[in-house]
């Protein structure tokens, strides 16, 4: 049995939307009326604990589920993936959160490294100091000295 061989069109179909088309506007009346909806949902349901920490966890998710609705137009529960979608996803996820976590906890081990160079430098500096203001006060005290007993004395020796 031989295969016939279908050849393409000559000219490919164009589908266009116009902006102003009954679909998009459609689309767009939708959307306003969902964001309204959302914001009426902020204003109704303000849950607050005495944890401030509890209430911005509820904060992020509430806002993470405006932008999951805005742009996939559907909830949770009537995304139709499958078992090993969800995981893939959760997979990716925990990667990037592990990459985040990495990228942290270098930038904290410099930050504190810088900081323990800094209050190095400052000691030596302070020491330096101490050193300096202890020699003056040697000074001082041998020239009131030798000034009480009526000795003269250059300053700087």
């Amino acid at each position: 049995m031989s295969r016939k061989k279908i050849q393409k069109p000559k000219t490919a179909f164009k589908v266009t939307v116009e902006n102003n088309g009954i679909y998009v506007a459609a689309l767009k009346k939708d959307n306003a009326q969902l964001t309204e909806q959302n914001m009426e949902l902020m204003k109704k349901y303000t849950v607050k604990t005495s944890d401030p920490v509890t209430n911005d966890v509820i904060d992020r998710i509430f806002i993470r589920h405006q932008q999951g609705m805005k742009k996939f137009q559907k909830t949770m529960a009537q995304n139709s993936k499958s078992i090993p979608e969800w995981i893939e996803d959760v997979i990716e996820e925990q990667i990037d959160s592990i990459c985040y976590l990495s990228t942290l906890k270098d930038r904290v081990k410099k930050r504190e490294n810088d900081l323990l160079k800094e209050i190095d430098r400052l000691r030596d500096d302070n020491q330096i100091a101490w050193l300096h203001t202890s020699k003056l006060e040697e000074r001082i005290k041998k020239m009131k000295d030798e000034l009480h007993n009526g000795k003269k004395t250059k300053v700087g020796s």
